[in-house]
C-alpha cells in the first residue's frame, strides 16, 4: 500500500441548517494551498479525506450513529471534545488514515487528534491564528509529534514581530471617530453562536455562562460597552449575566476601533480572537472560557500543547521538510521562500474579521462622500 499524506479537516461538523458537510470547501480550499509544497518536500502524494454527501468520501452519518449522536449540530458539540468514543466509532476514523504517513489537518476537532494519537498516526494542524490585524491571515500550527514540534519551533513567529503590525492599526483607526463618544474602560465581545472555540466538555458556551466572573471583571459601577458579533445579533447572553441593562451600552463601532480607543482599558470575552489581540493594543485581555488557541510567546517558549505562530514559511516546500524529516524522508532543501501578495489568504477565503472595513471599505466611503459634496 502506497503512503500518503492526507489532507482533512473537522469531518464531523454539520451546517446549522442541515446534516450536511460544513468544512469540506474549507478542505479542499486547504489541500489546494498546500500540496504542492508538500509533494516537492516528500515525493509522496498528497490527497484528501472529506465528508461528502455527494459522493464517495468518510461516512459522517455512519459515524455518528456508530458513536450514537444526533446528525445535528448538538451531536457535533457532543463529539468535539468527547473523552471517548464506541469501538466502532473509534476504528472508522482511524481506518479513514490508516495508510497516512501524516495528517495535515485544517482545524481539526479535539477528538480527531486524540484519536490519531491513539493509533499512533502523526498529525500536524493547522488553524486561522486569531491575531487578524496584520497584512494577512496567519497560521497557528500544533502538533502531537515532539520532533515534528522541534522543526516547527524554527519558523515560529515571536510576539515582537506583531508589534508594529497592531501599531499600524492603532495609529489608522485613531484617525476613526466612534460613533458615540467612549468613556467606558470595559468592552465585553460577543461571539457567534456555534464556535469550535466555545465547546467545553460536550456543550456550547455563552456569556451567561460565565455571570458571576463577569460582574466581578467589569466592576460593581459604570456602563459596560457590548459589542456584539456581527452574524450573532442576539447578545450572546449579555442579557443574563445579572448586568441591569441601563449598565449595558451596545456599540455598532468596528471592532479595531473599539480596540485602540485610549478610554478602553480591558477586553472581555469567553474565547473570542479579540481577548487574545488585545495585549497588542494595550489593553488587558481576560478570557472566561479557555483561549481558542495558547500561543508560544517566543521560539523558547514553544512546547508541546501550545500553538506556533506561522506567517508565510507554509508556502515553501523547506518549511514541510523540515517539519516532517523526523516522519518521512524529505527532498534536499532548495532555499526557495515563496512571496505571496498582502491579503492574499484574507481574500482567498473571503474572510476579512474586520480589518477590511478599516482599509479598503472606509476609504471608498471617504471618496464617495468626496464626490457627492462635490
Amino acid at each position: 500500500m502506497t503512503r500518503r499524506i492526507l489532507i482533512t479537516g473537522d469531518l464531523l461538523r454539520p451546517q446549522d441548517e442541515a446534516f450536511r458537510p460544513a468544512q469540506r470547501d474549507n478542505i479542499r480550499w486547504f489541500h489546494r494551498l498546500v500540496r504542492r509544497p508538500l509533494a516537492a518536500a516528500t515525493g509522496l502524494p498528497v490527497e484528501t479525506v472529506l465528508w461528502d454527501h455527494l459522493g464517495p468520501g468518510f461516512d459522517t452519518p455512519g459515524f455518528y450513529a456508530a458513536a450514537g449522536a444526533t446528525p445535528d449540530v448538538e451531536g457535533w458539540v457532543s463529539l468535539f471534545d468527547a473523552p471517548d468514543l464506541p469501538a466502532e466509532a473509534a476504528a472508522m476514523m482511524a481506518a479513514a488514515y490508516a495508510d497516512a504517513a501524516v495528517v495535515v489537518g485544517f482545524e481539526l476537532a479535539e477528538i480527531q487528534k486524540r484519536l490519531l494519537t491513539q493509533a499512533r498516526i502523526p498529525w500536524i494542524d493547522v488553524n486561522i491564528h486569531p491575531y487578524r490585524f496584520g497584512p494577512d491571515l496567519l497560521f497557528a500550527i500544533a502538533t502531537g509529534e515532539p520532533e515534528v514540534m522541534a522543526g516547527l519551533r524554527r519558523h515560529h513567529a515571536d510576539d515582537l514581530v506583531f508589534e508594529p503590525w497592531a501599531d499600524l492599526m492603532a495609529a489608522t483607526v485613531s484617525r476613526i471617530p466612534p460613533h458615540r463618544p467612549i468613556l467606558e474602560p470595559c468592552l465585553v465581545v460577543g461571539q457567534t453562536r456555534v464556535d469550535r472555540a466555545l465547546i467545553r466538555d460536550g456543550r456550547l458556551l455563552d456569556l451567561a455562562h460565565f455571570g458571576p466572573a463577569l460582574r466581578q471583571a467589569v466592576g460593581e459601577e459604570g456602563r459596560v460597552l457590548f459589542k456584539p458579533h456581527p452574524y450573532n445579533p442576539d447578545g450572546f447572553g449579555i442579557h443574563h449575566v445579572g448586568l441591569p441593562l441601563s449598565r449595558i451600552r451596545e456599540v455598532p463601532d468596528n471592532s479595531y476601533v473599539l480596540l485602540g480607543h485610549d478610554a478602553v482599558k480591558r477586553v472581555i470575552g469567553v474565547s473570542s480572537s479579540l481577548v487574545a489581540e488585545a495585549r497588542f493594543f494595550g489593553k488587558e485581555g481576560l478570557f472566561l472560557g479557555t483561549p481558542p488557541f495558547h500561543i508560544a510567546s517566543s521560539r523558547q517558549a514553544l512546547r508541546m500543547g501550545l500553538h506556533a505562530s506561522v506567517v508565510d514559511a507554509w508556502a515553501a516546500a523547506d518549511f514541510w521538510r523540515d517539519l516532517l524529516a523526523p516522519l518521512v524522508a524529505v527532498t534536499a532543501h532548495d532555499g526557495h521562500r515563496p512571496v505571496l501578495p498582502p491579503n492574499a489568504l484574507r481574500a482567498s477565503l473571503r474572510q476579512f474579521w474586520g480589518w477590511d472595513e478599516i482599509f479598503m471599505q472606509l476609504p471608498w466611503d471617504i471618496a464617495a462622500a468626496r464626490a457627492a459634496a462635490r
